[in-house]
């Protein structure tokens, strides 16, 4: 378990790298959230789109623009594991809104529970499904990828909460300005949680694994360029 204060302090400079980063690579950005959005209209494609999505930042973090050689890779390996995976948060978000439904004609309490609890799971799964999807957007294979996302939430549930609130206000003022929603919101939130899931300097711990995460971190690809840039 990481201590409190280190998953603070990692937060906090996940959100000055973050904000470092779309502010040097937003007309880029902004193509990839268009992309995505696009992509994503069929819903059964959003798990290929959100991958797509995550290799292109990824590549894009690495240098000047997105390597499209790199994000074809990335689907050409892992699209269908990542579209099968897509399907388990959708399936448990029509369940969990048959109960809410079931609960406002009903005010059933066993469905308000059956509720509660489905809400709960639908965030820490979506959480789990994109970090599991950073990974293998790093060239993880998927049972390494799909075991350290899960490591990676239940290892530190702060910053897992923290993510979520953060990533919750982007979509609810991305939805309140609308364009904001297509132009540069998904890339935001893909940006965002790369660089927490990053943010570590080691990979997210494994299932199984203990918990020996560093109180360090290295510095993004972003800063690294910007401090040479400031040494020059």
């Amino acid at each position: 378990m990481i201590a409190p204060h280190t998953s603070v302090e990692r937060y906090r400079r996940s959100l000055r790298r973050t904000a470092a980063f779309v502010y040097h690579n937003s007309t880029w950005l902004v193509v990839v959230s268009v992309c995505w959005v696009v992509a994503s209209i069929p819903v059964v494609t959003s798990g290929v789109a959100t991958l797509g999505a995550f290799s292109a930042i990824r590549s894009l973090r690495n240098g000047d623009r997105p390597r499209w050689g790199v994000v074809t890779n990335s689907l050409r390996r892992q699209g269908v594991n990542v579209t099968l995976m897509s399907f388990v948060p959708v399936l448990l978000v029509a369940g969990t809104a048959l109960y809410i439904v079931r609960y406002v004609e009903t005010g059933s309490v066993r469905s308000l529970l059956l509720s509660i609890a489905g809400v709960y799971l639908v965030f820490f799964l979506l959480l789990v499904v994109l970090t599991t999807i950073a990974r293998l957007s790093d060239g993880d294979g998927f049972v390494e990828a799909v075991s350290g996302g899960y490591g990676w939430v239940i290892h530190d549930p702060l910053r897992s909460a923290m993510s979520v609130v953060t990533m919750a206000g982007i979509v609810l003022v991305g939805i309140a300005s609308i364009v904001g929603t297509v132009i540069i919101v998904p890339a935001l939130l893909f940006s965002f949680h790369l660089q927490v899931v990053d943010g570590d300097g080691s990979s997210p711990p494994t299932v199984g694994e203990g918990d020996h995460s560093a109180d360090t971190d290295r510095p993004a690809n972003g800063d690294v360029s910007l401090a040479a840039g400031n040494n020059n």
